[in-house]
């Protein structure tokens, strides 16, 4: 079999992304704010930076691939 046929369709996660920027009384950008929700579990997490809101995907996607391959391994 060729390494296209092994492969398992791919999972989606669907996030609903807020981006809002916050101005000061003379209407000046102070800074962008973000939040997260999640569309299964209704639940919504907020980022102060854009760096934050990284580092939450990157930890997010990390823990996410670890639950499956750990899923993988007992269902041997």
């Amino acid at each position: 079999m060729n390494e296209i046929s092994q492969t398992r369709p791919p999972q989606y996660h669907h996030f609903i992304l807020l981006v809002w920027e916050e101005r000061d009384a003379d209407g000046q950008h102070l800074t962008w704010r973000f939040s997260l929700q999640d569309s299964q579990k209704e639940e919504r997490i907020g980022f102060k930076n854009f760096e934050e809101l990284t580092v939450f995907l990157e930890s997010w996607m990390k823990s996410s691939s670890e639950a499956d391959s750990n899923k993988k391994e007992m269902s041997k």
